[in-house]
């Protein structure tokens, strides 16, 4: 009756010969027969009761199902750590970044400026720890990312642990200021500015503070002297 579930088997999956690993099996009364990832399981008396997947170490494939589910969310932890190094350095750039708009912002009000207008790739160059850019081609892409991240940090924090990253490719350098200039904006508002708005198309932020209160024998800030030459011309 062997023979005959062996002969079945061949013809059902299209079998030459027996598998050399072929080994039978048991489990409760039954016996099965295995064929590399699949198996036959036969029942008391000989006959075909039923068709397992199993693997040849004997797991069954439900099994198999659950391990490699296991092991995806393994992998994912390990992404979103590697994810994580990128997350905690943007943060220091962009801390970075915004002490040296300040210091520009300081330079335009000792000139009596009400406005300033600065440019965030400007001031990425001025980073230390920024990434570095290379040229080629004519287009700027990424030779060195910083102490600590990598091309693989970037891409697992900004496209998501369940992307799929390809090593050794390039990144566009505009692609990293880009996924921070959101992140700086949002910081730049925080400082309590009056306006703050970025200029569509470029890396360009604008903000702008209150005018001091005029005191008495004190010179007109300069748009409040605009305002009064308009009215004057408006009554003439």
């Amino acid at each position: 009756k062997t023979a005959a579930l062996l002969r079945a088997w061949r013809a059902r999956f299209g079998l030459r010969a027996p598998l050399p690993s072929a080994r039978p099996r048991t489990r409760a009364s039954a016996c099965v027969l295995a064929f590399g990832a699949r198996a036959l399981w036969a029942g008391p008396g000989g006959q075909a009761a039923g068709l397992w997947l199993v693997e040849e170490d004997g797991m069954l494939f439900a099994d198999e199902l659950t391990k490699i589910v296991a092991d995806k969310k393994a992998e994912q932890g390990d992404r979103e750590k590697v994810a994580g190094k990128w997350t905690a350095y943007e943060t220091k750039l962009v801390d970075q970044a915004i002490e040296l708009f300040k210091q520009r912002c300081m330079r335009q009000a000792e000139d009596k400026k009400l406005e300033a207008t600065i440019s965030f790739e400007v001031l990425s160059r001025e980073i230390e720890d920024f990434p570095k850019r290379t040229l080629t081609d004519s287009t700027y892409f990424v030779e060195e990312w910083g102490e600590g991240v990598s091309a693989e940090a970037w891409f697992y924090s900004t496209r998501g642990v369940t992307a799929s990253w390809s090593p050794g490719a390039p990144v566009l350098f505009a692609e990293v200021l880009q996924g921070l200039l959101p992140k700086f904006v949002e910081r730049v508002k925080d400082q309590g500015f009056s306006t703050c708005r970025h200029e569509a198309g470029t890396w360009k932020v604008t903000v702008s503070w209150p005018a001091p209160e005029a005191e008495d024998g004190d010179e007109e800030p300069p748009a409040e002297k605009k305002s009064s030459k308009r009215k004057k011309r408006d009554r003439d």
